[in-house]
């Protein structure tokens, strides 16, 4: 999302789509990024959505959550068994962190993939870890934002609601803006916005 971000994927990108064809494969990379990081915008579609607005106050505000009347030490997250136990470390290192949504809960971001991040979430109270099906994962949408500084995933402490920016679950033609509510210990899908008509570009543009 960021400069910075689509700089060094764009010459990742490119390298992995070459393939190791020879044993200097590797400096490739780094020539590639280089050649990248001067023009990033000749590589990916300018994107000029309101992101100030998209992600104000005012959006989380629409969904408030209840913070705990005191701060408590985070409680240990459960990690014994299935994907917790896989991404311990992780998971652990994040919880430490403490809440940074819905109250009292904690999303962590996992890295899983090229430009993808998977979701655990958290209870900062009880160390319960969950992990959503509504989003698994989000993945970058590659554009150009300007100076904009935009993150993929999007959370408050004060607020149940998370803004995601790219597509989930790794659905091919699901890039955009996500809205997802926690509400009874899930997410629930709340709006979509296609990258196309966010970004104001035309309706075949690729992401």
């Amino acid at each position: 999302m960021r400069r910075s971000f689509l700089k060094l994927f764009a010459g990742l990108l490119l390298a992995c789509i070459a393939g190791p064809r020879d044993p200097h494969a590797m400096p490739v990379i780094a020539e590639t990024s280089a050649r990248a990081s001067q023009n990033p915008a000749d590589d990916f579609p300018a994107c000029h959505a309101p992101f100030a607005e998209l992600l104000s106050s005012r959006t989380f505000a629409a969904y408030p959550a209840a913070l705990p009347p005191r701060r408590m030490p985070p409680a240990a997250p459960d990690v014994s068994r299935g994907q917790a136990h896989l991404y311990s470390t992780a998971i652990r290192l994040g919880a430490r962190e403490g809440p940074n949504f819905a109250g009292h809960y904690t999303l962590i971001r996992i890295g899983c993939g090229a430009a993808t991040t998977c979701i655990a979430i958290v209870d900062a109270l009880t160390g319960k870890v969950v992990f959503p099906a509504q989003l698994r994962s989000v993945s970058a949408m590659l554009v150009d934002t300007g100076d904009a500084e935009v993150d993929t995933l999007n959370v408050r402490r004060d607020s149940n609601l998370i803004v995601a920016i790219g597509t989930v679950n790794e659905r091919p033609n699901g890039f955009g803006l996500y809205h997802f509510v926690w509400s009874g210990g899930r997410l629930h899908q709340r709006k979509f916005v296609p990258a196309a008509r966010l970004c104001g570009l035309p309706a075949t543009t690729r992401f």
